[in-house]
């Protein structure tokens, strides 16, 4: 009795944890899908990565402007191209921006992160146009230990349906292309 006792604890307490995986966030629905390995997502060819390594939060447009409004020190990140934030991108809509965000492109925010470690304690809001560049964004920073990050599910794409909010009115400045 005692040695199968002995055997079964040494089989739980050895035994590895299984980890789960995600792939690297792009914003689509595989984000959410959970695989047992390391490897490949196989819809969106994004490496896929520990979950627990995925910290940051979605907001809804509505949250994410109650944020904003809650806290003015938060800092509010767009990571579109240049073109995209200023509204003169002639590739692509680009919707608008808010009023005191900083841009820095996706394609240049890894590089960017040791010159942001002075908010590493502040919430950090990010934000693209369609939620597929941000949630990448937000997983870079939490794995380099900003704690408090906080991605616009959707993007900027969908204030065209709620600009009737204060948030928008006073925050948010829309582009016409």
């Amino acid at each position: 009795m005692k040695v199968t006792l002995l055997i079964l604890a040494s089989l739980i307490f050895l035994s590895p944890i299984q980890q789960e995986f995600v792939c690297l966030p792009c914003g689509y629905a595989c984000d959410e899908k959970i695989h047992s390995g390391p490897g490949t997502c196989r819809e969106c060819n994004m490496r896929l990565v520990p979950k627990s390594n995925v910290k940051f939060k979605n907001l809804s447009a509505k949250e994410f402007c109650e944020r904003i409004a809650a806290n003015p020190k938060a800092l509010v990140i767009d990571v579109r191209s240049k073109a995209e934030f200023n509204g003169t991108s002639s590739e692509v809509e680009s919707f608008g921006h808010f009023k005191d965000a900083i841009n820095i492109n996706v394609n240049e925010f890894e590089n960017k992160i040791p010159s942001l470690a002075k908010y590493k304690e502040r919430e950090i809001l990010v934000y693209c146009s369609h939620s597929h560049r941000s949630p990448r964004v937000g997983y870079l920073l939490g794995v380099n230990g900003f704690s408090n990050v906080k991605n616009l599910s959707e993007g900027v794409s969908v204030f065209s349906e709620v600009k009737d909010t204060d948030c928008l009115s006073d925050k948010f400045v829309f582009h016409t292309n």
